[in-house]
């Protein structure tokens, strides 16, 4: 049963309302956006009104010249361009039966150019690896794009050493007689003299741009607005002039109304550079596609716009997704039609149509009710990912309506006191977070691990700070710091001599531990376990604090993390022995989706972390050990 505190947003928004909005956003106009998708103007104009109202801000803005995305709509259009890859993916990859788990590979793009080049070279490739790799997923990260970053992705600049490159070309857009794509190369000698306008570009592009104005004696007027802002505002001049890089250019929305050219090559063209990080087989995919597309002669380009129309893949409803899980967890028709608010037939009717959809049954029915097969538990964990991200996406594009950074909601597990290395890494990480973004609301919810990372599934978090890895796929955990595992005991009780302790002298000691499900009773199990010994505790509770309570009171011992008590106010009472042969280290992970895009301010705030977390793994005599920063690790075993 859905608790309350996990229940989603509401919304009643579809993901063909979803895709109207995207390829209104890609085409720049109703007319385009009707003929691409052979529904009427009225069609059109009602879903984007609907995608305006749930979201609660306009998604574009009237020109003269007809209109412009604005800010709130690009943002949307990220999001929803990512969700709609994740859902085009979830029902190809359920039919293909491979036994390969599913990859879900984060592509880094330039924001602020829905339709163009490289856009269209990445959902080209995705649409090639349902058929050829079904497992693996490219989901477009959106944002500002470099080299630093570890991920695959498309930046402009030099090349690293791990890096294709692709010479990319300037082009010519301008008012006139001659609407479309112009077959005569532009010279450096025609552009003498011109002023020419610049839309938003990737600041890596600025250089050269300006080099080659200087070469070329051309001047620049540069602009705050995207490439699609510009067009719009200078469909009805008779002298308009812009310049922007090929690959950047939506060249179908620009060739119907200017007369688009060809730069002739220079050593100030346009450098696109992608880096492979740890798939470099899609990454050679990339080039590929993108050399295609930018040939020797304009007519490519000009072809380009009809290519542009990729099919959008087989999807299942939100409706339906919503009912299948549903239907999964409360295992009964009727209770899953009073959580939807429908009647039974109609969700009878749904499922008949789900499984038509997806190849199989995915039910056993009998008159105690549902009985999901491996089927149904695969599709479960495919979809319940895919309305997570939904939900969360609704939640960013909601709340930054009266906000200008939307919240940034963080799951932690309970710390012991307030001088824990946990509660002071957190408090120094936030405390800067806040001063770079005054006006940011940080919403904290605490929680054992398990239960944050349910929360992480259910999208009512961004990320978490715990305490283990698990065996999860959907998520990356990040290792940040170690913390060496000890015995505490009240100084005067004379359990322990002074020294470490082994885990075998463990088994003799009077213990008060945190219960079964706490993170720390987890690893204990564990590593005792290997030496064919097991924990009996004479008391067990559920705080950390509570244990160091009994110890304060009673002669027992209690195992805590060093970084818990190396700088308690009860410190002097207490008497402390790091277990070893062997060292029990717990090892504290932040947690985020593999999916959800991160917003700047979650990417902040993330580092905050990192570097708090530095800070009090260098301090000495803590008991805290340093992780040296490293890629995130594949899900495994805790």
């Amino acid at each position: 049963m859905l608790n309350d505190i996990d229940r989603p947003p509401r919304s009643v928004i579809s993901l063909t309302q979803i895709h109207t909005f995207l390829t209104l956003v890609e085409e720049g106009g109703v007319a385009r956006a009707s003929k691409r998708l052979n529904v009427g103007h009225s069609t059109v104009s009602a879903h984007s009104k609907l995608i305006a109202e749930e979201i609660g801000r306009n998604q574009f803005s009237r020109m003269p010249g007809g209109f412009t995305v604005t800010a709130a709509g690009l943002e949307a259009y990220n999001r929803f361009r990512a969700f709609v890859a994740h859902a085009s993916f979830c029902i190809n990859y359920f039919r293909s039966s491979v036994a390969t788990p599913a990859s879900f590979v984060t592509v880094a793009m330039p924001s602020g150019f829905p339709g163009s080049m490289l856009d269209v070279a990445l959902r080209k490739v995705s649409a090639k690896l349902a058929l050829t790799s079904p497992e693996i997923c490219l989901l477009p990260a959106y944002g500002d794009v470099s080299p630093a970053d570890d991920l695959l992705g498309l930046y402009y600049g030099e090349p690293e050493l791990d890096a294709h490159a692709i010479r990319d070309r300037w082009i010519l857009i301008r008012s006139g007689a001659n609407i479309g794509w112009s077959d005569r190369p532009v010279s450096r000698a025609d552009l003498f003299g011109l002023r020419l306008q610049v839309p938003k570009l990737p600041p890596e592009l600025h250089g050269s741009l300006l080099t080659l104005a200087e070469v070329a004696h051309f001047s620049l007027d540069w602009s705050d607005s995207g490439i699609q802002g510009i067009l719009a505002n200078a469909s009805q001049l008779q002298n308009f002039c812009a310049i922007v890089p090929e690959s950047l250019l939506n060249s179908g929305m620009a060739a119907e109304y200017f007369e688009c050219a060809a730069i002739e090559p220079t050593d100030c063209d346009p450098q696109i550079s992608i880096f492979r990080g740890a798939y470099p087989a899609i990454a050679g995919d990339l080039h590929a596609e993108l050399l295609a597309s930018l040939g020797d002669n304009v007519l490519g380009a000009a072809a380009m716009s009809d290519d542009a129309v990729i099919e959008e893949p087989e999807m299942l409803s939100l409706k339906h997704c919503r009912s299948f899980l549903a239907l999964y967890e409360e295992g009964n028709v009727r209770r899953a039609a009073q959580r939807l608010s429908i009647v039974q037939p109609a969700l009878t009717v749904q499922l008949h149509h789900i499984e038509e959809q997806v190849g199989c049954a995915l039910f056993t029915r009998s008159h105690h009710g549902l009985q999901a097969n491996g089927r149904a538990d695969a599709l479960y964990g495919l979809l319940r990912q895919l309305i997570a991200e939904f939900n969360t996406a609704l939640v960013h594009l909601r709340a930054a309506v009266n906000k200008g950074v939307a919240p940034v909601r963080i799951g932690l597990i309970p710390a012991l006191d307030e001088e824990s290395l946990m509660a002071e890494g957190f408090a120094a990480a936030l405390d800067k977070w806040s001063r770079t973004y005054g006006d940011g609301v940080a919403q904290v919810m605490e929680g054992y691990s398990a239960t944050l990372v349910r929360w992480l599934h259910s999208g009512k978090i961004d990320f978490a700070l715990i305490d283990r890895v698990f065996a999860d796929p959907a998520l990356i955990f990040e290792p940040i710091a170690e913390d060496t595992m000890a015995v505490v005991v009240d100084a005067t009780s004379g359990l322990i001599r002074p020294g470490p302790v082994t885990v075998e002298q463990l088994a003799q000691l009077p213990l008060v531990l945190p219960s079964a499900r706490h993170g720390l009773r987890t690893l204990l199990a564990q590593t005792l376990r290997q030496r064919g010994l097991s924990l009996q505790p004479r008391i067990e509770v559920d705080s950390m604090a509570g244990c160091l309570s009994f110890v304060k009171i009673a002669r027992y011992a209690t195992i805590l993390p060093m970084g818990s008590v190396y700088k308690s106010s009860d410190r002097r009472r207490l008497s402390v022995h790091e277990i070893r042969e062997p060292r029990i280290v717990r090892t504290m992970c932040l947690a985020r989706s593999r999916v959800k895009p991160s917003s700047a301010a979650e990417r902040n705030f993330l580092e905050e972390l990192r570097l708090a977390f530095l800070d009090s793994a260098e301090r000495p005599d803590t008991g805290v050990g340093l992780i040296v920063p490293r890629p995130a690790l594949p899900a495994h075993v805790s």
